[in-house]
């Protein structure tokens, strides 16, 4: 999983934490960037379109009964996805790229497969200093994707193209939540 090597459950309890009424901790979200970038903060890239506030256990539990971790990107999980993009199948666990938020790569991401490769939903976390009620307030990006295309830009040659509705991949999330009851 692309998540195993980052301390999610220590963060959460960090000396630097602020803790945060509701107009607080509204301010300060909107202080925060409204995009991701690359990794050298130069290029904005997807919106930022989602903020869930729990412990990474609680939203791991709740997210990944109906949504599935990734694999880390390296030659293996890059075949499978090839392989899935030529057959047009669905590959479970494909890798997301890194998208960047405050100088670092999500802390984690999970996806939903759909029909194929090229039709699936990714969302990338970020643990902010944040708490409200006590838990951790993260920032998220999620969206939908609609096709893949190679580029040159990438060291594995593709990038997905994603709905512009981003709103419309957010709400999907909570309605998907809400229906399998998971969320409060």
């Amino acid at each position: 999983v692309d998540h195993g090597s980052k301390p999610l459950t220590e963060g959460q309890n960090a000396v630097e934490a602020i803790d945060c009424d509701e107009a607080e901790l509204r301010a300060r979200l909107a202080a925060l960037p409204r995009c991701t970038t690359n990794r050298r903060g130069t290029v904005e890239g997807d919106p930022l379109n989602l903020v869930v506030i729990g412990d990474f256990e609680t939203i791991l539990n709740g997210l990944g009964g109906r949504w599935d971790e990734t694999e880390i990107i390296n030659v293996n999980s890059c075949w499978r996805m090839f392989r899935a993009f030529l057959l047009g199948a669905e590959y479970r666990y494909s890798p997301v790229s890194s998208l960047f938020v405050l100088g670092r790569s999500q802390d984690f991401a999970l996806q939903k497969a759909r029909h194929t490769i090229n039709q699936r939903l990714h969302l990338r976390l970020w643990m902010t200093p944040l708490r409200y009620l006590g838990k951790p307030v993260w920032i998220g990006q999620v969206s939908r994707d609609i096709g893949v295309r190679l580029t040159l830009k990438t060291w594995n040659l593709t990038t997905h193209k994603i709905d512009p509705d981003v709103d419309d991949a957010r709400d999907y999330v909570l309605d998907d939540l809400m229906e399998a009851g998971r969320v409060s």
